[in-house]
């Protein structure tokens, strides 16, 4: 099989593997801390992802003389902690389907808003037309009624979402900081085991006798690696086999995995103003990953000469 063909379907799969995570997280009984399903969740996904890496470098977790900087290593430390607690606090609100596809939808338009004001960098007309589009969409979602979850509890668990989205655009944003100096992997190792090793003290001031219970530890599992430690391991190994510009489109198959298993395992339903809000957050997502396919194909054209 191509080098190419191999990577895409890793990218691809790995985007299916991340958007099971809202259909697992809703079978968890609600008595348990949403700080506590984050923390087992980081711990159990940086076990995976060690795993993976003893794998490729021989039994080392950690390439020699690799270094993280610290400030950045915390603040995402602590950015990550607070983005699997708010996004699992907006599945048990608002479902698994409008959670999700706020929680997906939001991270170009905060990126866009971050570069813009803390970079003072420009952003494109084609930003702004997306950012808009997903914007009116997470709204739409937000306000509609008659769904699965309703009144107070949509709207609080898409707050909830959008700061999930926050957050973890945050951490995507200084990750590239951090890979300048170690692998995509290793930095994702590093920043879930911090994250978890953040939540941890309030975990165990609050008790995990829950994990002994059969179904709820596999969950955990499932959580950790299956929702976080495979889809780590897919994507920065086949997004090395694909050009830069691919991962973009690939990246829609998460979203439209957990909107599927929402709708389809678990019965959600929206409203009229939700389809809407739904049609829109996809559409502005397509357009985004169109448009920086495009961008990115331009600059690798250009990076290989005329007469690549």
């Amino acid at each position: 099989m191509h080098t190419r063909t191999i990577g895409s379907s890793q990218v691809l799969l790995a985007g299916v593997f991340w958007g099971t995570y809202g259909t697992f997280a809703s079978f968890l009984p609600d008595y348990i801390s949403p700080l506590a399903v984050g923390a087992i969740k980081l711990a159990i996904g940086a076990v995976g992802v060690a795993l993976f890496l003893m794998v490729s470098h021989r039994g080392r977790i950690i390439s020699k003389g690799t270094r993280f900087p610290i400030p950045i290593l915390l603040s995402c430390a602590v950015a990550l902690a607070i983005a699997q607690t708010s996004i699992y606090m907006g599945v048990r609100n608002a479902g698994v389907t409008i959670a999700t596809m706020i929680f997906i939808g939001t991270p170009p338009l905060f990126s866009g808003l971050f570069a813009q004001f803390v970079r003072k960098e420009r952003q494109s007309l084609s930003w702004l037309i997306t950012s808009i589009i997903i914007a009116l969409g997470c709204f739409f979602m937000a306000i509609s009624g008659d769904t699965t979850a309703g009144g107070n509890h949509l709207l609080l668990g898409s707050l909830f979402a959008a700061t999930a989205g926050a957050t973890w655009t945050f951490v995507g944003t200084n990750l590239r900081s951090m890979q300048r100096n170690a692998t995509p992997l290793e930095s994702s190792f590093v920043v879930m085991g911090a994250a978890s090793l953040v939540l941890m003290p309030i975990v165990a001031f609050q008790g995990i006798a829950w994990i002994a219970e059969p179904g709820v530890f596999s969950l955990a599992l499932a959580l950790g690696f299956v929702s976080t430690a495979i889809p780590y391991w897919l994507f920065t190994t086949g997004a090395r086999r694909i050009p830069a510009s691919h991962a973009f489109l690939y990246g829609l198959t998460e979203p439209i995995t957990a909107s599927f298993l929402g709708l389809v395992v678990l019965g959600e339903r929206l409203a009229s103003i939700g389809v809407v809000g739904y049609v829109l957050v996809i559409i502005g997502l397509v357009l985004f990953s169109v448009w920086e396919f495009r961008s990115a194909w331009i600059l690798e054209r250009s990076l290989r000469g005329p007469l690549a």
